[in-house]
C-alpha cells in the first residue's frame, strides 16, 4: 500500500464557508456557516491523492479575528502536528494578512507546510474563486503527493500566487487576486504550470517544533496624515499599560519636523519607554529614514527603523517580542533582524 500524504484542515469561517443569513435568500447578509452546510460544495478534496481530515473551530467573521485565536490556531497545529505531513487552514480575507503573520512568529522550527487560504466569493456560489483556491492549496500542504518542493513555512495561497505568510497584504477588497507579497517574490505561482521559486523557500527546521504561547495586546497601530495633532499623539502614548506602537509615516519613512510633534515623540520614547516602529504607509518599498531629515529626526529621537516589513507584520512582530519579555532594547534590536523572513536584512536602516 502506497503512502498518503495527511492534511489537517482547520476551518475557521471566512468568505469562503459563508452563506445568506436568511435561507433561501441571496441577498440576505452573508454568514459564516457550518462545515457541514458546505460538504457538497468540497467533495472535490475526495478525488485528490491525499487524506483530508477536517478540525471546525468556531467560525467566524475574520473581522473578529483575534489574538486568542490566533494562539488557539497554533495549539491546534501543535496538538496534530506529528499526525499529518501539513495543515490548510481556510480563513476570511480581511485579516489573513495578520493571522499569517502571527502564525509564522508562533509556529517555532517549523518543518511542514502551514497554507492558509481563502475566498473573495463563497465556495457555494456557481461563479466562486474559493474551490480554485482550495484545491491549489491543498497541494502545497500536502506537496509531496503532486511532486512539488517542501514549503515548510506560514504562507498564504490566493488567485494563483503562494506567498510567505508575512510578507502579505490584502490589496484588493473584491477582485480575485486580493493579496500580493509586495516586497518580496512569490514562493510559487500557479497561473499556469506550477513554478516552485526554491531558492527563497525557508528551509525545514532540524530542531524539535514548538509554538510560543503567549502575545502582547498592549500595543497600537495607527497613521500619521497632515496636520494631526499633538494632542491625539499625547492621548495615544498614555494609553495605561501601552508598550509599543507602529507608526505609519509617509514615503521612506517621514513625519513632520515641528517641534510640538518631535516633542511627543520624544515623551513616548524617553518617559514613557515605548518602542515605536516606523513603517511606510505605501503598499511597496520601505523606510529609509535617515534620507530626508524629515525621517532623521524620528531616527534621532529613537524611532526604529521597520524597513521592508509590513504594517501587519510589523504589528505581530511586536506583539510577539514584547508577549516573550524581551526587555525594550532587545525588543528594538529583535525588530529590525530577520527572524522568519518578514524584513530584508540587507535593507539599510540608515541610509
Amino acid at each position: 500500500m502506497s503512502y498518503r500524504e495527511k492534511v489537517c484542515i482547520i476551518y475557521t469561517g471566512g468568505t469562503l464557508g459563508m452563506l445568506p443569513k436568511e435561507t433561501g435568500d441571496s441577498c440576505s447578509p452573508l454568514v459564516p456557516a457550518e462545515w457541514k452546510e458546505l460538504k457538497e460544495f468540497v467533495s472535490f478534496l475526495k478525488r485528490l491523492p491525499l487524506e483530508t481530515v477536517l478540525y471546525e473551530m468556531d467560525p467566524i467573521d475574520s473581522s473578529n479575528m483575534n489574538p486568542d485565536y490566533w494562539l488557539d490556531i497554533a495549539k491546534v497545529i501543535k496538538d496534530n502536528y506529528n499526525d499529518y505531513s501539513g495543515f490548510l487552514i481556510l480563513h476570511g480575507t480581511d485579516t489573513m494578512a495578520y493571522t499569517a503573520a502571527a502564525l509564522s512568529f508562533l509556529l517555532e522550527n517549523l518543518s511542514k507546510p502551514v497554507i492558509i487560504t481563502g475566498a473573495q466569493i463563497p465556495i457555494s456560489a456557481a461563479r466562486n474563486d474559493a474551490a480554485q483556491n482550495l484545491a491549489s492549496a491543498v497541494m502545497f500542504a500536502a506537496p509531496y503527493a503532486f511532486g512539488l518542493p517542501l514549503i515548510p513555512e506560514a504562507a498564504i495561497f490566493f488567485n494563483n500566487k503562494l506567498i510567505r505568510g508575512n510578507r502579505a497584504k490584502k490589496i484588493d477588497s473584491f477582485g480575485y487576486a486580493g493579496f500580493d507579497s509586495c516586497n518580496y517574490p512569490a514562493l510559487a505561482d500557479t497561473a499556469g504550470d506550477i513554478f516552485v521559486n526554491e531558492q527563497i523557500i525557508r528551509k525545514p527546521s532540524e530542531k524539535g517544533f514548538f509554538i510560543h504561547r503567549k502575545l502582547e495586546r498592549e500595543v497600537f497601530l495607527f497613521d500619521i496624515f497632515p496636520g494631526i495633532a499633538p494632542e491625539i499623539m499625547r492621548y495615544i502614548f498614555n494609553i495605561p499599560n501601552l508598550k509599543g506602537v507602529v507608526l505609519k509615516t509617509y514615503g521612506a519613512g517621514n513625519a513632520p519636523t515641528n517641534d510640538s510633534f518631535l516633542k511627543e515623540i520624544e515623551f513616548a520614547v524617553d518617559k514613557k519607554k515605548l518602542v515605536i516602529v516606523n513603517v511606510t504607509q505605501c503598499i511597496r518599498g520601505g523606510v529609509k529614514p535617515a534620507r530626508y531629515d524629515a525621517g532623521a529626526k524620528l531616527l534621532d529621537g529613537g524611532v526604529i527603523s521597520g524597513a521592508d516589513m509590513t504594517p501587519e507584520a510589523a504589528l505581530v512582530k511586536l506583539m510577539f517580542l514584547l508577549g516573550s519579555g524581551h526587555d525594550v532594547e532587545t525588543t528594538k534590536r529583535l525588530m529590525q533582524k530577520d527572524l522568519r523572513g518578514e524584513i530584508c536584512v540587507d535593507t539599510p536602516n540608515k541610509l
